[in-house]
């Protein structure tokens, strides 16, 4: 390969030298000033030792008149590619009924036998169990991962005791790939349901975020609620961002949906999708999608669907807004009055027909559980019947709250491929699983798991997001792998396909810290983190997939997001976009190899190529050494580089003048892998040439 030549942005340029002076070999180390020039045959760069002065450090040697110094550069690189109600009481319901609740249904108050009073157990102190022994430290990340950043502070309104939070959901905008907006609960109480719902809106594709309440939800912020709880985020072509949330009054519950149409800079007050008329129905576990096909009848329509709780069965509900969430369609059934479902995850198609996939808890198949799916082909007006996806033998992690009986779907808008993920047992142990379907449901391909936990490691709450093509599948999800045998600390991991889900790559840590799940909220179910998590999908090679979870790091629940570059193996562009906003990207000061975004001297293609942040000053590390004399004489560096590259090259050159440089092939080369820093060390060793000077510089080449 012959790399095209591009211009290197050289602020200041690092050398290390070595002359004869006496009997001792003299070490300088010092940098100079050098304009932006393209580097061609003449680098642009040429340093006289007398423009040097710096103080020595000195090593023991023979004397001789070799000199040896190091320049670090880039000699070429080829441009980067630009990613109907019930009547009856409660206290009628079977008694799986509750376990098969969410966490804002389970505010279980006593109400003349109507719901049940949540144990006493379950009201400790959020911070009531300080970590019994530390988790593991901070480790370096795959570098298709970026920074672990948590989104703002809690809102000053939360009460000082009530900072939990729990139940994180994230969406990106189908036509700005920049514009982001995650929600979660916020102040989780013990006994269900939350002091109110935030959300936190980013509009440079997560590197920063502003957070805030939502406004007149609950009571702390001038809504008729009590609590809320079950949030979900969502966003449609005109760039409108929807919140859709569960509002709790006494025991009436109501489904809610929250509009912002300046981008998130304010809200509108919600809007009622759906209020229980009695106490013996109960709204809960609500979802949303929208229609952002623009070619389909229904283009625009909001949809949200939940579970109605009843004196007995509790089938999925729907309705529908076609004024972008101002009023709603009546309530009707999405699958049969006498099913037990959960879990709803509703999706369009790229024709406008409307997918609902869901968990049934009384079907015909052994163990008796099965997740299914209903479609509408007028957008959620009516249904056929429910086709099944898979039997599962369901799983809960013990001491957790998890999202045992909430599946995860999403479709890509090439093809309408639906893809399903949950967790389950499998053959024994637990899974995150996979399935998807190709022809709206009819068939499903023989479910497959994705996570290569060992046997003794939970898993849980898997969320998918797929490429617009459908190639790129990522799921993400809590696993306890990293602590064995401390079942109370968890991280969050990420599988990836880059073949629609045919194989799987290893999967990748996401979090840098574990987290102790004992500085979550105890519920009666277990301590919770949430019963789901979510991912924003990737769009192109420079808009990286953006996972959300809870995160107990920092002594409370909080919502962190990582941005992950999707690529099958680490290249600078699964890099640079886990590290840089489109905008970014686009700017070519600021996003190309040869920019220097920091101004530190050091461009994004050296920042790649040594492990190095391109937003922090850091410089790569050289440590030349020196032995022998004459032509026995020997000159070596130890540096560290990045480990996984898949799109890297190095290339030694020596000169005499620095002017002409030639190749140098080092006569002795030692790797050693440092695996926790995702980097590599290596010693580079050259005979130093007895009968005058030599400089030697390091050629950093990128691969197209």
């Amino acid at each position: 390969m012959h790399p095209a030549v591009i211009p290197l942005p050289l602020r200041q340029a690092t050398v290390w030298c070595l002359a004869a002076a006496g009997h001792r070999w003299i070490f300088r180390s010092f940098s100079r000033a050098a304009p932006r020039a393209p580097l061609a045959s003449d680098p642009g760069f040429r340093l006289p030792l007398a423009h040097a002065p710096t103080s020595p450090g000195r090593f023991s040697s023979s004397p001789g008149r070799a000199v040896a110094c190091v320049v670090v550069t880039s000699i070429g690189c080829c441009t980067a590619a630009p990613l109907p109600n019930s009547t009856g009481s409660l206290s009628a319901t079977r008694s799986a009924a509750l376990a098969h609740r969410s966490a804002g249904a389970l505010r279980l108050l006593d109400r003349n036998g109507d719901l049940v009073q949540a144990p006493a157990v379950a009201r400790v102190p959020i911070r009531h169990a300080p970590p019994a022994a530390p988790s593991t430290p901070a480790t370096a990340l795959d570098p298709r991962i970026g920074s672990n950043l948590r989104l703002g502070d809690d809102p000053a309104q939360l009460p000082p005791t009530m900072r939990a939070q729990a139940e994180p959901h994230i969406a990106r905008s189908p036509n700005n790939p920049d514009l982001l907006a995650a929600t979660f609960q916020e102040g989780r109480y013990t006994d269900g349901g939350a002091v109110d719902c935030g959300y936190a809106i980013s509009h440079d594709g997560g590197l920063t975020w502003t957070r805030a309440l939502i406004p007149a939800l609950t009571q702390l912020t001038g809504g008729v609620y009590q609590r809320a709880t079950d949030p979900v985020a969502g966003i449609d072509s005109q760039g409108n961002i929807y919140l859709n949330t569960l509002g709790i009054a006494g025991a009436v519950f109501a489904v809610a949906v929250s509009r912002s149409t300046n981008g998130g800079v304010s809200f509108e007050a919600p809007v009622e999708v759906y209020r229980a008329p009695t106490r013996s129905l109960q709204p809960d576990k609500n979802w949303m999608t929208i229609n952002t096909f623009s070619q389909t009848p229904t283009s625009g329509r909001v949809v949200v669907t939940w579970t109605m709780f009843t004196a007995d069965p509790y089938p999925l509900a729907c309705s529908f807004s076609d004024d972008a969430g101002q009023t709603w369609s009546p309530v009707s059934y999405a699958t049969p009055t006498h099913y037990y479902c959960q879990g709803s995850q509703p999706v369009f198609l790229p024709d406008g027909t409307l997918a609902i996939v869901y968990w049934n808890f009384d079907s015909n198949f052994t163990p008796g559980e099965t997740i299914e799916i209903v479609t509408s082909a007028d957008g959620g007006a009516t249904f056929g019947a429910p086709r099944l996806v898979t039997p599962v033998t369901s799983y809960s992690v013990p001491w957790m709250r998890t999202g045992t009986f909430l599946p995860s779907a999403t479709v890509d808008r090439s093809n309408g491929v639906i893809h399903v993920t949950y967790q389950a047992l499998a053959q024994g142990v637990p899974r995150i699983m996979f399935t998807k379907s190709a022809n709206q449901g009819a068939t499903w391909t023989t479910p497959k798991p994705v996570s290569d936990n060992p046997a003794t490691a939970p898993v849980f709450n898997p969320a998918i997001a797929a490429s617009p093509d459908g190639q790129t599948l990522t799921i993400v999800f809590y696993d306890e792998r990293i602590n064995p045998g401390q079942t109370y600390f968890v991280d969050t991991y990420l599988a990836q396909s880059f073949d629609g889900g045919t194989t799987w790559q290893p999967n990748l840590r996401v979090t840098t810290d574990s987290s102790d799940v004992r500085l979550a909220p105890l519920t009666v179910s277990g301590y919770m983190l949430g019963d789901y998590l979510g991912i924003a999908p990737p769009t192109t090679p420079d808009v990286p997939a953006v996972p959300i979870w809870v995160d107990t790091r920092t002594g409370s629940p909080d919502p962190f997001i990582a941005r992950v570059g999707c690529t099958p193996q680490v290249t600078f562009a699964s890099w640079r976009a886990a590290r840089f906003s489109m905008s970014q990207i686009a700017d070519p000061l600021v996003g190309e190899p040869n920019a220097d975004p920091n101004d530190d001297g050091v461009g994004n293609l050296h920042a790649y190529a040594f492990g190095l942040n391109p937003w922090l000053p850091e410089r790569p590390v050289f440590n030349p050494t020196f032995s022998g004399n004459g032509s026995a004489a020997t000159f070596a560096v130890t540096w560290e580089r990045l480990a996984a590259a898949a799109d890297l090259g190095y290339v030694w050159q020596a000169s005499t003048d620095f002017t002409s440089w030639s190749t140098a092939v080092p006569s002795r080369v030692v790797i050693t892998a440092n695996p926790t820093r995702q980097t590599e060390t290596v010693t580079s060793t050259f005979p130093a040439d007895p009968d005058g000077k030599r400089c030697y510089r390091l050629g950093v080449t990128l691969a197209p």
